[in-house]
């Protein structure tokens, strides 16, 4: 299995350095710092209110030091989860730290 095995999607954790837990809603999410593209391994949103102001919370599988709650698993998670380390080698763009963000 990956270091950076996905979580499915609706799982709950509380990244390093936060307070309150997360909910993943997305993998691999594109975002831009310094007129650079690059993604996360993750996206998710506060609880227990959810998406606010478009406000997503970007980390990697790293920054995770609690899973609370896993989410939905079906045959097609699993077929993803199959084929994440070739998915995510495809992708172009940089791969983001968090500490980058902090700069």
């Amino acid at each position: 299995m990956s270091e950076r095995t996905a979580l499915p999607i609706g799982s709950v954790v509380r990244v390093r350095e936060g307070v309150e837990p997360v909910m993943i809603v997305n993998h691999c999410p594109v975002t831009e710092k310094d007129g650079r593209q690059g993604y996360f391994d993750f996206g998710a949103v506060s609880l227990p209110l959810g998406l606010i102001n478009q406000n997503i919370i970007f980390f990697n599988k790293e920054d995770i030091d609690e899973v609370l709650f896993f989410g939905y698993i079906d045959r097609r998670f699993q077929d993803f989860l199959s084929r994440y380390d070739e998915e995510v080698s495809k992708i172009s763009y940089e791969r983001f730290s968090v500490d980058d963000f902090k700069k």
